[in-house]
């Protein structure tokens, strides 16, 4: 079996998409929360290591991560974390922004739906990702992420959907 993914353009620097996974939101919940394993389904992301706090809000993790096949460490501080319902994050380093995730059990599984602003504070990342054709292949990217975090969710790869936002 395989997952569904459906598509949206991206638009106004801030990228979004939903997951769909067969799974209570809970479950899905905390396996966003635990950014030692975004590695396992966050292509590019190498390696992640918690700093700073315990797991919640206020939490700072460093993450080494490869951009268009450059590595780079980037900082992350766990703003905001509502139980098994909201996370919300930001970049600091070479890349700077925010991201957020919003779950609610949805008929049978859980829907989530991740939004993200990236801002490269290199000049030569930031000329390059300024195209229409690389906030697309950023847009993919994500989508390609979350069917890997649907997989490592669920043992129902089939149950998976990736789509755009809701509202979009």
């Amino acid at each position: 079996m395989s997952a569904t993914i459906l598509n949206k353009e991206t638009r106004d620097g801030v990228i979004g998409a939903s997951l769909f996974v067969p799974v209570s939101a809970r479950e899905l919940y905390e396996v966003v929360l635990d950014v030692r394993s975004f590695p396992d389904w966050a292509l590019g992301v190498r390696r992640v290591e918690v700093v700073e706090g315990p797991v919640g809000p206020g939490m700072v993790s460093e993450w080494e991560v490869s951009v268009l096949g450059l590595r780079r460490r980037i900082s992350s501080t766990l703003i905001e974390a509502e139980a098994s319902s909201f996370l919300r994050w930001t970049y600091e380093g070479p890349i700077r922004g925010w991201g957020e995730c919003t779950i609610n059990d949805r008929g049978g599984g859980a829907l989530a739906e991740f939004k993200t602003e990236l801002r490269p504070a290199e000049p030569i990342l930031e000329k390059l990702t300024s195209s229409l054709p690389a906030r697309t292949a950023a847009y993919n990217h994500l989508k390609r992420c979350l069917v890997q975090l649907g997989r490592a969710a669920t043992e129902n790869e089939g149950g998976v959907r990736v789509g755009p936002l809701a509202a979009a």
